[in-house]
């Protein structure tokens, strides 16, 4: 199985004047076609700029990324928010949902600037939410819906574009923890059922039991258990 994803040597230092704060200290990992990884780490151990790494969000100071075997961390910005919308879909602890647009609304967002016709995009989305359980939730704005809810339309929404891989900050984070169980087994599927490669980023312990790749991470630095 290829590597979909490759970090090798990965530095991340911020210059904040007299103090050079090193975020991430020459990382390096490889997550295959069809992975489950969670990557483990307490508050302030890099994780979330590891996370930027891994999406294309931001790229290193120092070493390179590469996805599908391109060296992204080369890439300017626009190439870089191609290569997102095309290839990253993200779940974002916090949601991230337009509270003024309904559930089916906040799907679409993603594909607006895509070349499909709007009924097509629609039509995918309703599939989508529909296989998340939430058909009878389309119409619904953010504030109608439950916390469950409203990550089940933020997988939704990451799923909508067909990405290679899914990305999940905290995806359990701000709900309980049945609602939590539910979510993670709504991803094991996605990875299962549907092949997709999946990556968690969490503190949580309890979530490694779903991966099949664990890589922890402390004061940026990859340790061994």
């Amino acid at each position: 199985m290829e590597n979909v994803l490759e970090l090798k040597d990965v530095w991340k230092i911020y210059d904040l004047g007299k103090i050079k704060l090193e975020v991430l200290r020459g990382v390096s990992f490889y997550i295959k076609k069809g992975d489950f990884v969670v990557v483990l780490g307490p508050s302030g151990s890099g994780k979330s700029t590891l996370l930027n790494m891994m999406s294309c969000l931001d790229v290193p100071t120092k070493g390179q990324v590469f996805l599908d075997g391109k060296d992204v961390s080369v890439f300017s910005e626009d190439k870089l928010a191609i290569v997102r919308g095309e290839k990253i879909g993200f779940v974002f602890q916090q949601f991230n949902l337009l509270p003024h647009l309904t559930a089916i609304q906040n799907v679409v967002l993603p594909t607006l600037f895509r070349g499909t016709s709007f009924q097509e995009k629609t039509e995918r989305a309703k599939e989508i939410l529909s296989s998340v359980g939430l058909s009878s939730r389309l119409n619904h704005k953010p504030s109608e819906l439950s916390g469950g809810e409203k990550q089940r339309v933020a997988i939704s929404r990451a799923l909508i574009n067909n990405p290679e891989i899914i990305v999940a900050d905290e995806p359990t984070g701000n709900v309980d923890s049945k609602t939590g169980a539910h979510i993670m087994e709504l991803l094991e599927n996605l990875n299962k059922k549907e092949g997709r490669t999946v990556v968690v980023v969490t503190h949580d312990a309890e979530l490694e039991k779903f991966s099949n790749k664990i890589i922890r991470i402390r004061d940026g630095n990859l340790i061994k258990k």
